[in-house]
């Protein structure tokens, strides 16, 4: 994609509307946490431009097909969106580099740590590409235990072990149904384990992601449409045929989606980049019922 500076900063300006010019010192860590929360109140984690794609013809998105996306606010699944940061923040002067991340399964997640924001050494996660807020970089120099972060309706925290950074999140069923099982011992829900010790280029994201973006069974991603947000700090999310909304004192309410009309005016009202069209193929192409 190799993105000029020229275009990061018509990105921040036109589309996440910052102001800021080819003379400020962008390459911060306030510039960087300005980046992200803005980032995840303008630009949805989305699968429905995937499944708006017949399966025949699906496949992992060019670099081209990124950038249009991501300038078009569509936003898209973490390739789209971490690969998109990556040249961002490179182009602006950070020095960034991709990590792989265990999710549902093995490098199912593609991330991104920023360098030498508070030091010599230094590491930040930027993470704006799972469908949960984090809304700025979170710092992996901890020792063994990150403090606990609230993010919106989110309350989570990073524990080292071994060479590995696990991701715990406070359970949230309305958003993400677990097991018990599923539980620590302490009650928390182990959401992601991060290798943060070992940078990786694109190409080692190929296999993992193209199954992620081609291969339905057991994708929850190209089985349903759904987007995520964080509109002014709050979740709003559609998950098939439902609308999850962040209310007040953190709390999450699920609602069921009860016909096709209604789904295509929730888009309108709450995602309405993404054209009608677009919504009405990933229905269409992916095993999803409405009711």
């Amino acid at each position: 994609m190799l993105m000029t500076k020229i275009e990061a900063i018509k990105f921040l300006q036109d589309v996440l509307n910052l102001p800021l010019s080819n003379n400020d010192d962008i390459a911060t860590l306030k510039v960087l946490n300005d980046i992200i929360k803005r980032f995840q109140h303008v630009i949805p984690f989305q699968s429905v431009t995937s499944c708006a794609v017949p399966n025949s013809v699906r496949h992992l998105p060019t670099h081209l097909e990124i950038k249009q996306q991501l300038f078009s606010i569509q936003g898209g699944l973490c390739y789209h969106i971490h690969l998109f940061m990556k040249e961002l923040l490179q182009a602006l002067g950070f020095k960034v580099i991709f990590v792989s991340v265990d999710i549902a399964r093995r490098d199912d997640h593609i991330t991104v740590i920023a360098l030498n924001l508070s030091g010599e050494g230094s590491r930040h996660l930027v993470e704006v590409g799972c469908g949960y807020p984090t809304f700025h970089a979170v710092s992996l120099d901890f020792e063994k235990e990150s403090k606990v972060i609230i993010s919106g309706f989110l309350r989570h925290k990073f524990v080292k072990q071994n060479d590995t950074i696990i991701w715990y999140h406070e359970p949230r069923y309305a958003y993400r149904p677990f097991k018990p099982s599923e539980l620590s011992f302490d009650g928390w829900y182990t959401y992601a384990v991060i290798k943060a010790d070992i940078p990786r280029d694109i190409s080692f994201f190929e296999s993992s992601m193209t199954a992620v973006y081609t291969v339905e069974e057991d994708n929850k991603f190209l089985q349903e449409p759904r987007a995520v947000t964080f509109k002014n700090g709050k979740l709003v999310a559609i998950k098939g045929n439902h609308l999850i909304l962040e209310k007040s004192d953190r709390k999450v309410e699920k609602e069921k989606i009860k016909s096709l009309d209604e789904v295509l005016q929730l888009y309108e009202k709450y995602f309405p980049q993404i054209p009608k069209e677009i919504i009405q193929d990933s229905i269409k192409f992916s095993p999803f019922n409405i009711c």
